[in-house]
């Protein structure tokens, strides 16, 4: 076979294997690290986890002492991984059917998980498997192999893998999955709940959204009036329009006195650190009022947003409440990957070239 036949079999084969890789999609998306969280994604050594990183099948993330992960997945459900824990993610589409799976090696983790029609979502362990349908809770994997699950909302069935024995377990219980095979369900402890608190408060925080304020942060006007609001918004992508919603969640006027104060939304955003906040405009109609920003205005890593309500009595509220503009929301944004494939070769008369491939 002639050196150039080998070459562009050889070149051939490396293009094939680029475009399987990226076929494989992400599945979620480390949302907030805090402290020393690390990343491994294929067979590439560990690496410090950023905000916005996309996770695909099969990556890991771990979490050292004094520090956790928040995970968010494609459908929103909120993974809160604890410190000292590790944990693979995995996911696939299949005829229609979204699977995920979080494997936990070591450690702790809270989450909070959409209830969806066509959907499936499992936490394991050596030692068990829980099986979510839309709840929240805490899965410890303990030392030698014995897990506690402690759940907040809804049920889960808990299957111990050395037994095979399944238990369905109900908000405010507390499962433990031994290795020698046994599982029990108990009500929940005041320890335990206070460790399932702990586990998912931030999850909860974010719950639905990029990082907003809690619905218990609120700002009072001097006429007395109580509102609370949240930003939220799906992971943003760049080159791609991205939708925020503006929403009150606590109000100590009822719905139709707000919807009846003549008030409006202001919504900011900054598309780059370096330039000036951005400024859109709109009534407020009910709760929840919807911002779209342009594409053009969209870059990786992160977006700084805030917002105000502003009513006909003068009364002001914003989002962050306090010091909104100065401490403001950072959305994630994903960098955008271009269809293109560059190979470094050695041409036949011996020099160094580079092929670069364009593909959809």
């Amino acid at each position: 076979m002639k050196r150039q036949d080998i070459f562009l079999t050889l070149l051939l084969l490396t293009f094939a294997l680029s475009v399987s890789a990226q076929k494989q999609k992400a599945v979620a998306t480390i949302f907030k690290p805090v402290g020393t969280v690390e990343m491994k994604t294929g067979g590439k050594e560990w690496s410090p986890a950023k905000p916005a990183t996309p996770l695909l099948p099969g990556d890991v993330v771990r979490t050292r002492e004094n520090s956790f992960a928040i995970i968010k997945f494609l459908e929103n459900s909120i993974v809160r991984v604890q410190e000292k824990s590790e944990v693979t993610i995995s996911g696939e589409i299949a005829k229609g059917e979204f699977s995920k799976n979080v494997d936990i090696l070591r450690g702790e983790v809270g989450f909070t998980v959409k209830k969806r029609a066509n959907e499936k979502f499992e936490f394991s362990t050596p030692t068990s498997v829980a099986s979510i349908r839309g709840t929240s809770g805490l899965l410890i994997a303990g030392q030698d192999s014995n897990d506690v699950l402690i759940l907040g909302t809804g049920n889960i069935d808990f299957k111990n893998l050395i037994s095979n024995s399944i238990m369905n377990v109900k908000a405010g219980q507390t499962a433990y999955s031994m290795a020698n095979g046994s599982i029990k369900v108990e009500e929940s402890s005041a320890e335990e709940k206070r460790l399932l608190n702990k586990g998912t408060s931030d999850s909860a925080k974010s719950e639905g959204s990029n990082q907003g304020a809690s619905p218990k942060d609120s700002t009072t006007s001097t006429t007395g009036i109580t509102l609370g609001m949240t930003i939220t918004a799906p992971v943003g992508k760049e080159n791609n329009d991205l939708a925020v919603t503006v929403e009150v969640t606590q109000s100590s006027i009822t719905l139709d006195s707000l919807k009846n104060s003549g008030g409006d939304v202001t919504f900011f955003y900054k598309p780059k650190p370096d330039q000036a906040f951005k400024m859109m405009k709109s009534g407020l109609n009910g709760r929840s009022t919807k911002f779209t920003i342009p594409a053009a205005d969209i870059f990786a890593p992160t977006i700084s947003v805030y917002a105000s309500v502003r009513l006909k009595d003068g009364s002001e509220f914003t989002v962050p409440a306090v010091s909104a503009e100065s401490n403001p929301i950072a959305l994630p944004i994903q960098a955008g990957q271009k269809n293109e494939l560059r190979v470094p070769f050695t041409d036949p008369s011996g020099k160094r070239k580079t092929m670069i491939i364009e593909y959809k």
